[in-house]
């Protein structure tokens, strides 16, 4: 098996997705969390300037989501089909998509228009986006199992970790009104694996 060393700040953000695909598919990592004091003098040393990388035998990877989709694709997590694998691979691009508006919010200096940014995420933006996943959701099984096929995916880890994350920032729920995803939520964040990690995991702001 390789010897994976999984390398980002004390945060879960961009790289709590790949901690759970580790959790879910039983595999041993290095879980490496850097100080930002440290960040200056490790920088030069990932493939592009960022975090997270995850080496592999010593052959670095970053970019969070292309990280998850290779944990994905390597333990099963990520599809059965290749349509199934593409429409995982557009939820969480969507589930990115959604955090990336968010982020906007964080790096606005102006408290007044930060004030306005929120506002309309919390009564426009992510009411319309968080319905359409709804949807989705129902488009398979009607809703009562997984975005995808009949197994827990990539998909459904992304999503709950975003939810998880959202209400960590200090945002109600956004899918309390969604009773197929909340389900869903619920269902993931039971998952044995799932469940035991978040009991274990070190507490972070972010």
């Amino acid at each position: 098996m390789p010897q994976y060393k999984l390398i980002y700040f004390n945060l879960r953000a961009r790289a709590e997705l790949i901690r759970l695909l580790f959790e879910v598919a039983g595999v041993q990592y290095d879980d490496i969390r850097v100080e930002h004091s440290r960040w200056p003098d490790i920088k030069k040393d990932t493939p592009f300037g960022q975090l997270p990388v995850l080496e592999v035998d010593g052959v670095k990877l970053c970019q969070s989501l292309t990280i998850a989709r290779y944990v994905a694709n390597k333990y099963g997590l990520a599809g059965k089909t290749e349509l199934e694998k593409a429409r995982a691979d557009m939820i969480v691009d969507c589930i990115d998509d959604v955090s990336r508006e968010i982020v906007k919010l964080f790096t606005e200096k102006d408290e007044s228009k930060k004030n306005e940014m929120k506002e309309k995420l919390e009564k426009e933006t992510l009411p319309a986006h968080f319905q359409k996943f709804e949807e989705l959701l129902k488009q398979n099984h009607n809703g009562d199992g997984y975005f995808v096929g009949d197994a827990i995916t990539w998909a459904d880890i992304s999503f709950a970790n975003g939810i998880s994350w959202i209400c960590l920032l200090g945002f109600d729920n956004p899918i309390a009104p969604l009773p197929k995803l909340s389900a869903l939520v619920k269902k993931v964040e039971n998952h044995p694996k799932i469940e035991a990690w978040i009991k274990k995991r070190p507490t972070s702001v972010g």
